[in-house]
């Protein structure tokens, strides 16, 4: 099994696993002591009164990695660079010209075979006319040996893509793909209340088979995905998208399974939610806390780190930026079927 590594769009982080090859390229040398230590001296921002869970989920997600497969970080063979909610965390030219030239070069020092994927964000007119068309035209200009991929998120991007990037690949991201992730599935997975009108005249015993019945064709549901739905893959195949995306979700065993497109299914950080609304960058001013993204963006985000305890679910959950993300990272629970497929990828954050 190989892996492909995401990085965010801060520039901190990359420029810190730049600086510090050999830990991607040979985590697997290294203790989870070492792992550990390592994170906590070079991400002192992400601490503020108690320790992030970003650091725990990393070291822990690393052990389970190296539990499905020891040598899996002898096998990195992509590199995919962006954040993919928020659109003034759109890479600017300079940044995917840096990120570019570092990830040939080591391409070439250690003979990896694979490619270069650019993920993009959601986006408005302003950020796709400034940010996503010039990156485009740059890598669309790359002669390389594999074929650069690009991650939308919307379906401006992807048009520009199929107008004016015909050696660009695209992929369809886990925004485009939904799944259903709230909290309260966990809370209430195998519990059901039944709707009034169904149990007038009902005994005890008929209500609890209605309940059994509700709670089938919920399981049902999460458990599915839009890449089952027919209309999707036809739009897939419209435009010649032959990968989509799903995040790895815990209690999903039938989601990950043989399908019609190649899967890229990221772990640990699975998106609950984003919205055009920037809580974080409410935490240095206030009075931003309901507005939209504007022209003026503090990147708050790259300063702190929020997440929030809730009783009632085991996981953590985690806000960066405007978008909120779920922990987890019981990725051994996966079936191996799925893993090995050739079609599909295990794409690993070791940040978001």
């Amino acid at each position: 099994m190989k892996i492909y590594l995401q990085f965010p769009t801060n520039t901190k982080i990359f420029d810190l696993f730049v600086e510090n090859k050999e830990y991607i390229l040979w985590w697997n040398s290294k203790s989870e002591k070492e792992i550990a230590w390592f994170f906590l001296k070079n991400f002192p921002w992400e601490v503020m009164n108690e320790l992030s869970p970003q650091y725990e989920t990393n070291f822990v997600a690393i052990r389970k990695l190296k539990k499905l497969d020891k040598d899996i970080f002898n096998k990195i063979e992509w590199i995919y660079y962006g954040s993919d909610n928020c659109e003034y965390l759109a890479p600017t030219l300079q940044e995917v010209e840096h990120v570019f030239e570092w990830f040939y070069s080591i391409k070439n020092k250690y003979n990896i075979e694979g490619g270069f994927t650019l993920v993009t964000p959601y986006v408005w007119q302003k950020m796709l006319n400034e940010r996503i068309k010039p990156v485009l035209d740059f890598l669309n200009s790359r002669k390389v040996k594999q074929q650069i991929e690009v991650v939308f998120n919307d379906l401006w991007t992807l048009m520009y893509l199929k107008k004016a990037c015909p050696n660009l690949k695209p992929i369809a991201w886990r925004l485009v793909n939904k799944l259903l992730k709230t909290p309260l599935i966990d809370t209430y997975w195998n519990r059901a209340h039944v709707p009034g009108e169904l149990m007038k005249n009902k005994k005890p015993k008929e209500i609890e088979k209605i309940q059994k019945q509700i709670v089938e064709y919920q399981n049902k549901f999460y458990n599915s995905s839009e890449i089952s739905f027919k209309p999707f893959l036809k739009f897939l195949s419209k435009h010649n998208i032959e990968r989509a995306t799903l995040d790895f979700m815990w209690n999903r065993d039938t989601l990950y399974k043989e399908y019609e497109v190649g899967v890229d299914l990221h772990f640990p950080y699975s998106l609950v939610f984003t919205w055009r609304l920037c809580d974080t960058s409410a935490i240095e001013q206030p009075e931003r806390w309901n507005y939209a993204i504007d022209d003026i963006c503090p990147r708050t985000c790259f300063r702190y780190d929020i997440f929030y305890k809730i009783k009632t679910v085991w996981y953590q959950l985690i806000q960066r930026w405007n978008a909120w993300y779920r922990v987890e990272i019981d990725i051994d629970k996966v079936n191996k079927e799925f893993l090995e497929n050739s079609k599909n990828r295990l794409v690993f954050s070791p940040f978001i």
